[in-house]
């Protein structure tokens, strides 16, 4: 959590904004982005962090792969809606060191302490899970309404949210998708994100935006030694952009 000094007109539009409310289901951001490389994954997954009264939590991320699939959503582009920040919740923003170097405002950061599988390893950590709204909503968009003052290396567990997903829909089954948050109905603000159809022959700068998405998930699972598919995956939605073909059903890349 930062305190920060905000002009009037940014003040005015941080007022219009809807409290958040504590409705994510991981409140701690590696716990999430771990367990979505879990789901990419054919080895076993523990994750232990302090809670706030500072007594160790250990969670089992194991969530047996057996096969990854793609699907044709991922080849729909993704437009942010101005005005919106219902991705903006309420979580712990984290980077690991080699993201952090890069992050232009670092104020309320701090060094925190997780173990992966038995190995310590260090993230830097803004705490916004107290705030009404995070603190980094401070810059207005082009188009209107309040933007992420860290958006060009924003964290990973706010990029990569809802545009590229890992969901096992049936169990040992990965599915990498896009798709409009779960609970959507229930969240603010709105409207939110849209996912629109597009011709394969332009969808060049959303499909860099994807690889780069998911290199960062292969760079966090490498930082954590966590064995995983994710350039494999990476490299079959390049190649099936580059060959104009689109997957009319959920396409397998890789089976243990």
């Amino acid at each position: 959590m930062t305190s920060q000094t905000f002009t009037k007109k940014i003040r005015l539009l941080r007022e219009q904004e809807t409290p958040r409310k504590n409705s994510v289901g991981h409140a701690d951001s590696v716990e999430k982005i771990l367990g979505q490389i879990s789901l990419m994954s054919p080895e076993p997954l523990m994750y232990e962090a302090k809670t706030k009264t500072g007594r160790p939590r250990l969670v089992s991320l194991d969530a047996p792969v057996s096969e990854v699939l793609i699907t044709s959503s991922l080849f729909r582009k993704f437009i942010c809606t101005n005005g919106c920040t219902a991705c903006c919740q309420k979580f712990t923003l984290d980077y690991i060191p080699s993201e952090f170097v890069n992050v232009e405002h670092q104020e309320g950061f701090e060094e925190r302490e997780v173990f992966v599988n038995g190995k310590r390893k260090l993230v830097y950590t803004n705490d916004q899970n107290a705030n009404p709204i995070c603190d980094f909503l401070r810059v207005e968009r082009p188009g209107g309404g309040l933007g992420c003052a860290n958006y060009v290396h924003a964290p990973l567990s706010c990029i990569s949210a809802p545009q590229l997903q890992f969901i096992q829909m049936r169990p040992t089954r990965t599915y990498v998708l896009k798709k409009p948050f779960g609970r959507a109905w229930a969240m603010t603000p709105t409207p939110q994100c849209q996912f629109v159809e597009m011709d394969m022959r332009n969808m060049g700068p959303e499909i860099e935006m994807m690889a780069s998405i998911l290199d960062r998930f292969a760079e966090w699972a490498r930082y954590f030694g966590i064995k995983n598919v994710i350039r494999t995956v990476k490299k079959e939605i390049v190649r099936l952009q580059k060959d104009g073909l689109m997957p009319t059903q959920a396409y397998s890349v890789w089976r243990a």
